[in-house]
């Protein structure tokens, strides 16, 4: 069965506790010339002087086109190749935006979102992790395509299914990849890193 908004409210949690945590006090990296979409133009905005140990993005990539559209992440022979639903449903939660697509079968669901809140890109998902309690019940780095990531959430659902991505495209600017409904105990396997990497290319091209 899938849990479309659980994995929904769960990136809307992430987004607003890194806001909140911005909000309280908690120091933020600078992120220079950053506008309010976490874009800039050819390079990564000025990254932070303190990543708390996340890693930098060396070959940052322009998504602006894509902010408000996340539904066009994944191309239509993307969407078949991965065996999800032809039609991505777009929403919004805590100042971002969110596509949906449910798999073939309809046993699982797929949710990629920007995470425009946290101007510290993946540094302030490190820095949350470091300074907020119980932030993340997990929290593992990887890499997509060359580009940092982790997988993290604050309740840990793999167990029935559920995992949760975070992958930074810009020192200023990340995107997360969840998945609802999968293979308990193997939702953080392949098939969410295969959506990011399509996500990636799609970015890459231009969109």
């Amino acid at each position: 069965m899938r849990h479309p908004a659980r994995t929904l409210t769960s990136l809307a949690l992430t987004a607003a506790a890194l806001t909140a945590c911005t909000e309280s006090g908690t120091p933020t990296p600078t992120t220079g010339g950053a506008n309010n979409t976490g874009t800039t133009t050819s390079s990564s905005a000025a990254a932070p002087d303190n990543t708390y140990g996340a890693p930098r993005v060396t070959d940052p990539i322009d998504a602006a086109a894509l902010i408000d559209k996340p539904c066009a992440l994944l191309t239509p022979a993307q969407v078949a190749t991965l065996g999800l639903a032809t039609q991505g449903k777009q929403d919004e939660a805590q100042g971002s935006q969110y596509c949906s697509w449910p798999s073939a079968d309809e046993r699982e669901d797929y949710t990629i979102g920007w995470l425009n809140p946290n101007k510290g890109g993946l540094s302030d998902h490190y820095r949350a992790n470091q300074t907020i309690s119980n932030f993340a019940a997990y929290f593992e780095p990887t890499t997509v395509s060359g580009y940092p990531g982790v997988f993290t959430a604050g309740q840990d659902r793999r167990g029935i299914g559920s995992c949760n991505l975070v992958v930074g495209i810009r020192d200023e600017l990340t995107f997360r990849v969840g998945a609802a409904g999968g293979p308990k105990g193997k939702a953080c396997d392949d098939k969410i890193k295969q959506i990011a990497e399509q996500a990636i290319a799609t970015m890459k091209n231009g969109g």
